[in-house]
């Protein structure tokens, strides 16, 4: 893929960032991670790292296997998420509403007793899924374009070019009308948007979907009801796809030549990771227990990206263009640092406390197969453009019978981009019920996500932000059984 060609298609499907490449856009949606798994996880706001005995901690700091006594299996079925949310653009607001779901956890840990007289009590093996990242959303934008146009971003990809060597987007936006040559001359490579400073429509949808669901393959040991220590090879598995529409429309009819244009594209994403995390539990004393945990980059060695795009005007003359890209690239996700205490209260219940560091502007894009390309511009973009986040987890949990269990929890994530260029900071609210006896559990879980950013049609130079609110509430549901 040419360089020039990452260029534009960056500017046209941007997705709430500053970017100059889409592979850099990239290098962050499949670098972030927003545990799910249980509902008992999740009703506790994730905050299991040090309490263990809970399938999708495996994933956060491996050494909680360790805490299992039995053998015990779970699933989680129900993972049902109602997205809102709120786009406002030159003072016009469009509100979209989306339903999605998903299967969150799958998994099975086994359990065996250490040999007599040894300090190693139990051993533990587990394998099984869970999510750690949902791209299930929706929304849509509608508003006027106060003089502005995707014709800027078509002209500024054009310059440089003679008209009849103009390609795809260049030779979309010239037949269309929708381009100027700056000059009438058969020389010349520079060109103009036709109806800048003209009051236009503009109508923008974007859905996304998929996930990021990881294999763990996990193993522990409790050493002396002392120190507790594992470890998890996670294999991870991208899916992702997003379909969006822009269009702008002359409905005042205020210029010529040209009734509307509309850019459909479809984006589909696919790859499998590695990584392997390492953890370490320590009680001293019978109701407390700290934690420590590092997770390894993840290697993606071939992200395979295919982007096919439709365009289609509407003037004096009808003009469509197709075309599909496929591109093949390796990326390297940033290393994750945690650290985990817990409060241990009589086998009633406990609280909990998780910190994970994050460091984005680590992550590294590379060349795949017989590509030479080097991703220098687009590395270098990714140091200066995002930055290390901060994520605090606290979660509670209570019986409030000899079987019934309360939980809450809350969640912050803060923003990875540098220079308040965005904001991409997350809020998340938990509370949780559970039914558990010594052969059986269910678990259910409500979770409320909040989080707030900046979208751009095209070049953020070019075109005003529009302003976006994202509200998410989940209902989760888990059954199991321990052997």
């Amino acid at each position: 893929m040419k360089l020039k060609n990452i260029l534009l298609i960056s500017l046209l499907l941007g997705f709430g960032s500053i970017l100059t490449a889409q592979n850099e856009m990239d290098a962050l949606r499949f670098s972030k991670t927003e545990w799910n798994g249980t509902a008992r996880f999740l009703g506790a706001g994730g905050a299991f790292g040090a309490v263990g005995a809970e399938f999708s901690a495996l994933s956060t700091n491996p050494a909680s296997i360790a805490l299992f006594k039995k053998t015990e299996i779970s699933f989680t079925p129900l993972y049902v998420d109602i997205h809102h949310v709120n786009s406002t653009y030159n003072d016009d607001m469009t509100p979209t509403t989306s339903v999605s779901s998903t299967i969150s956890n799958l998994g099975i840990v086994f359990a065996w007793s250490g040999a007599d007289n040894s300090k190693w009590k139990k051993g533990q093996f587990g394998f099984g899924f869970n999510q750690i990242m949902n791209f299930n959303n929706k929304f849509a934008v509608e508003g006027r374009s106060n003089g502005s146009t995707m014709g800027s971003a078509f002209a500024a990809y054009a310059n440089g070019t003679l008209y009849e060597n103009l390609e795809r987007e260049g030779d979309f936006a010239y037949q269309s009308y929708i381009i100027d040559p700056l000059y009438n001359t058969a020389n010349n490579t520079q060109y103009i948007p036709a109806y800048l400073g003209k009051d236009l429509k503009q109508t923008s949808s974007v859905i996304t979907s998929g996930r990021i669901n990881e294999m763990t393959f996990s193993f522990g040991g409790n050493y002396d009801d002392k120190f507790y220590i594992g470890g998890t090879l996670g294999v991870p598995f991208i899916s992702y796809t997003e379909k969006r529409s822009y269009e702008e429309v002359d409905d005042n009819n205020v210029v010529d030549h040209l009734n509307s244009f509309t850019i459909n594209d479809k984006l589909m994403v696919n790859s499998t990771g590695v990584n392997l995390k390492l953890g370490i539990l320590y009680q001293p004393v019978s109701f407390l227990r700290f934690g420590a945990a590092i997770h390894t980059p993840t290697f993606y060695s071939n992200v395979h990206d295919v982007l096919e795009r439709e365009m289609v005007s509407f003037g004096d003359t009808t003009y469509v263009s197709n075309y599909t890209n496929e591109y093949n690239y390796q990326l390297i996700t940033p290393l994750k640092l945690m650290g985990n205490v817990a409060f241990l209260i009589l086998k009633r219940g406990f609280v909990s406390f998780d910190y994970e560091y994050t460091d984005y502007s680590k992550s590294e894009l590379g060349s795949y197969g017989n590509n030479t390309y080097l991703f220098k511009d687009e590395n270098k973009a990714i140091r200066d453009t995002y930055r290390s986040t901060h994520t605090l987890r606290l979660g509670g949990e209570a019986y409030v019978t000899k079987n019934i269990l309360f939980r809450c929890g809350f969640a912050y994530t803060s923003s990875p981009y540098q220079n308040e260029i965005n904001d991409g900071a997350l809020y998340t609210y938990s509370l949780g019920l559970g039914y558990r006896t010594n052969s059986f559990f269910v678990d259910f879980a409500y979770v409320y996500k909040l989080s707030h950013q900046k979208y751009w049609f095209y070049d953020p130079s070019m075109v005003n932000p529009v302003h976006q609110n994202f509200e998410s509430n989940c209902i989760v549901g888990t059954f199991g059984f321990k052997l």
